[in-house]
C-alpha cells in the first residue's frame, strides 16, 4: 500500500506541465481519455515525447517531480502513486 496518492484529470489544449510538488510518486498512470486523437507525454523538458494512441493508458514504476502533456483539446487522467 502507498501512503501518497495523487490524481488529476483535465483538458490539455497546447502544453501542460502537472508537478507532484510535495514527493515523487513511484508509479505513474497515464490515460488518453480521447476517442479519435493521441496525447504526447513525456517526464523531462529536454526529452522527446511520447505517445498515447487514443483511449490507451501507459502505467510505469518510475519516479519522477514533473509530467508534460500537449494535444489538441484531448482529455486526460493522470495518477501519481506511492
Amino acid at each position: 500500500m502507498h501512503a501518497n496518492f495523487h490524481s488529476e484529470e483535465g483538458t490539455v489544449n497546447g502544453t501542460k506541465q502537472i508537478t507532484f510538488s510535495k514527493w515523487k510518486p513511484k508509479k505513474v498512470v497515464i490515460t488518453n481519455d480521447s476517442v479519435t486523437a493521441n496525447l504526447e507525454f513525456k517526464f523531462n523538458d529536454s526529452e522527446s515525447y511520447g505517445t498515447l494512441k487514443p483511449t490507451e493508458t501507459i502505467s510505469m514504476y518510475i519516479s519522477v517531480r514533473d509530467i508534460y502533456l500537449r494535444g489538441s483539446s484531448i482529455d486526460y487522467r493522470v495518477w501519481g502513486i506511492g
